[in-house]
């Protein structure tokens, strides 16, 4: 009878034992899926807004939306666990980031502890950036809003970029290229005491969204890296004034480069003379002479026989499109009228461009009898607004 109950309790121990390494097992199985399932494209930026009447459900619901967890219930269940409370304000989280690091980052401790470093979201601003402005532009819109933060620490973040390799679109960003050109227009709320690098991923995470996969196929179907389209779009975003004529510019200059004649874009000259005082000042003689020698010159075919290094500002989506979708026409120059709209007179050969300078520029030195040598002057800047 001993004998029995003793073989009995074995029994019972060893089914309880299973059974709870069968459990601890599943356990850890769902917590390594659901707590440390890395995404491709792991340190990718995702920005996250968490409102004052958020809970952990709703936070929960937003995450898996974003694709930043895999199951909205554990973490509503591992929150509901944490000495923690939600703290309202935009945050840059990352992909690979395990559910208690996402909380550590989006909520405060509740208990008194002193190894607690969390700070807590400034103020919250709203500041717009214009298309066709540069990065020093932006770093002035910033302060001019009310960030916290350093404009030189903003401009050096987005000259020299940290993590280039994590956003797709940068693939072919040259070695020592600044992200001039994808910090996408637009208006922002950021906290007051945001660092430059999760302003600048905020508009990283724009530009990804803005610049779809439609338009990532017509590129590549195109033989053009986003670098390129992004380059040209920047000119465009420059020199148009007029909506309607962004995609005939974008195919004037396309028409340029196929018959392998220079660009001659006025706004890659004010990209490298420009300064704090005017960023895209009116050129003359002086400025000119400036910049021969740099690559930036599109008038300098030694140096720069095609496009610019890189863009020239921050093109908005209208002139992305339009570099991507252009006019197609027989344009290869322009001449601004001078008119309240903005618009240009286009041509396709070089004497009925001389014709619309004469026309909208009387006073111009090519058309009063002056010398060849400014009569090459006329053609060489006539090109812009």
């Amino acid at each position: 009878m001993l004998v029995r109950v003793l073989t009995q309790s074995l029994k019972i121990i060893s089914i309880v034992a299973v059974s709870t390494l069968v459990v601890v097992g599943s356990v850890s199985f769902f917590n390594y899926w659901t707590d440390r399932t890395r995404p491709e494209e792991i340190g990718r930026p995702v920005t996250l807004t968490i409102a004052e009447e958020d809970d952990g459900s709703m936070v929960a619901e937003k995450l898996t939306e974003a694709e930043l967890i895999n199951s909205g219930f554990y973490f509503e269940t591992r929150f509901r666990f944490a000495a923690s409370e939600l703290q309202p304000g935009t945050y840059t989280l990352r992909h690979g980031m395990s559910v208690s690091e996402i909380i550590e980052a989006v909520s405060v401790p509740t208990t008194d502890d002193p190894d607690a470093t969390i700070t807590a979201p400034g103020e919250a601003i709203t500041v717009t950036f214009i298309e066709g402005e540069r990065i020093e532009q932006h770093a002035v819109k910033l302060v001019e809003a009310g960030w916290e933060g350093d404009p030189q620490a903003f401009i050096d973040a987005a000259y020299n970029p940290a993590n280039p390799d994590q956003w797709d679109f940068l693939s072919s960003l040259p070695e020592g290229g600044s992200l001039e050109g994808f910090l996408f227009p637009d208006t922002y709320n950021f906290p007051s005491n945001d660092t430059p690098q999760a302003i600048i991923d905020r508009m990283l995470g724009n530009f990804d969204n803005q610049f779809d996969d439609s338009m990532r196929q017509a590129a590549s179907s195109q033989n053009r890296s986003i670098f390129e389209v992004v380059t040209l779009a920047s000119i465009v975003e420059r020199e148009a004034v007029a909506e309607e004529e962004r995609v005939t510019i974008a195919g004037l200059y396309l028409n340029r480069l196929d018959q392998d004649m220079l660009l001659e874009a006025d706004p890659t000259i004010q990209y490298v003379v420009g300064t704090e005082a005017d960023w895209w000042p009116e050129l003359g003689g002086d400025l000119i002479e400036q910049a021969f020698d740099s690559p930036y010159n599109t008038y300098n075919g030694e140096l720069t026989p095609g496009l610019p290094p890189g863009p020239i500002a921050n093109p908005g989506l209208r002139s992305l499109q339009a570099a991507l979708q252009p006019e197609e026409h027989e344009f290869l120059f322009m001449q601004a009228r001078f008119d309240d709209e903005g618009t240009h007179a286009f041509s396709t050969n070089l004497e009925e461009h001389e014709q619309n300078i004469c026309t909208y520029r009387p006073d111009a030195e090519s058309c009063t009898g002056a010398s060849t040598d400014d009569v090459v002057a006329d053609r060489r800047w006539s090109n812009a607004a």
